[in-house]
């Protein structure tokens, strides 16, 4: 969504960004959701739909014409009727911040300069939080829509916002926990509040896919529509190019072992192992099981899948290694097909992201993509 929007940006165009910064009861997008505005009405992302978002795009086209920011309060409660779209019933803030090309009298970091800052850290795979102040007692001192970020021990802009000591504290907390939160900080001088949204950038997800068969075509497609990154990896040329994988970032055609051993992975990775042969995915496999990757699935029948496991308990890995892999891959939805089980590995990588990778296998299941 940063990288979008400072495109426009760089194109001369006026945003507003409408961020989601506190919910309460039952809403349909969680904290730091957002919606990209631009001219008057078009947009990208969503914040939940429904009667809730049109009021929120009235507001954001006000606010870009008024080219001042904004708190957008949104009741859901009168959307719950027996024919609504929308099971939600609770009520949420959503700040509507007008993002302009050049703004000479806007105070603190300027927009441009601060969604480059946002995507180079991004980019560089540094996890970086936007602080944005939301609501203040004391708009002279302390303007609505004052922002700073904090990334890898850096700051900027953290000295204009009031109780910045408690801010940079809460901001490591939050980097800490991958948590987007709205807090409440003092007001020098006074017994006032005022409150601030940390807004919690991790690194793109990235989707590590080794090998390039025919599971990985329509795996590689579908991950790029939820966000991913993707990497696909085989020995073959033939299966590792760019007329099969268009949409993927990185397409390797090289040793499939020493390339997976060299990859940086980290917390914010998912690999699955669609090799073609049962070697390949051991091999792999021990080159990355002891890594700290968010997700690690393997392909194959339940007999594929046992003997590359046992496999390893010969080869003296520890168990708490073992249990982190997803093995057989993907959710039970009875798929067949290529796409079908493109399909249930995906929503496998959802639920893992959407629990904050707390789900964990293994499972030895009836579920078989051999």
């Amino acid at each position: 969504m940063y990288r979008k929007l400072l495109d426009l940006l760089r194109a001369g165009q006026s945003v507003a960004v409408a961020t989601i910064t506190a919910a309460r009861g039952s809403t349909p997008r969680e904290l730091g959701a957002k919606m990209l505005v631009v001219g008057e009405g078009q947009i990208a992302g969503t914040v939940g739909g429904g009667c809730g978002e049109a009021q929120v795009l009235w507001d954001a086209v006000r606010c870009l014409a008024e080219a001042r920011p904004m708190l957008s309060v949104v009741d859901l409660t009168g959307e719950l009727t027996e024919d609504s779209p929308t099971h939600c019933g609770g009520i949420m803030e959503v700040f509507i911040d007008p993002m302009l090309p050049v703004e000479p009298a806007r105070p603190g970091l300027s927009s441009l300069r601060l969604v480059e800052l946002l995507v180079g850290a991004m980019e560089r795979r540094e996890p970086v939080v936007l602080i944005t102040l939301v609501a203040t007692p004391d708009p002279d001192r302390f303007p609505l829509g004052l922002r700073a970020a904090v990334w890898s021990g850096r700051e900027e802009g953290v000295e204009r916002l009031p109780g910045g000591p408690h801010i940079l504290d809460r901001a490591s907390r939050a980097m800490a926990e991958n948590r987007s939160c709205r807090i409440s900080v003092p007001v020098e001088g006074t017994t006032q509040e005022a409150a601030v949204f940390l807004e919690v950038l991790a690194p793109p997800e990235e989707l590590v896919i080794v090998g390039a068969g025919h599971i990985a075509v329509p795996l590689a497609r579908m991950a790029k529509v939820l966000d991913f990154e993707v990497t696909v990896i085989d020995d073959r040329s033939a299966f590792a190019n760019r007329a099969r994988f268009p949409e993927a970032d990185r397409v390797l055609a090289a040793d499939i072992e020493k390339t997976v051993a060299d990859l940086p992975i980290g917390p914010h990775t998912y690999l699955v192992l669609v090799t073609r042969g049962h070697t390949l995915d051991q091999a792999a496999l021990m080159r990355v099981i002891h890594k700290p990757a968010a997700y690690i699935g393997m392909i194959g029948s339940q007999r594929r899948v046992r003997a590359v496991l046992d496999h390893l308990r010969r080869m003296g890995v520890a168990a708490e290694h073992i249990q982190k892999v997803y093995a057989p891959i993907g959710l039970r939805i009875g798929a067949e097909t290529p796409a079908e089980i493109a399909t249930s590995i995906l929503a496998e990588l959802v639920a893992v992201r959407r629990r904050h990778r707390t789900t964990h296998p293994p499972r030895f299941d009836s579920t078989a993509h051999g």
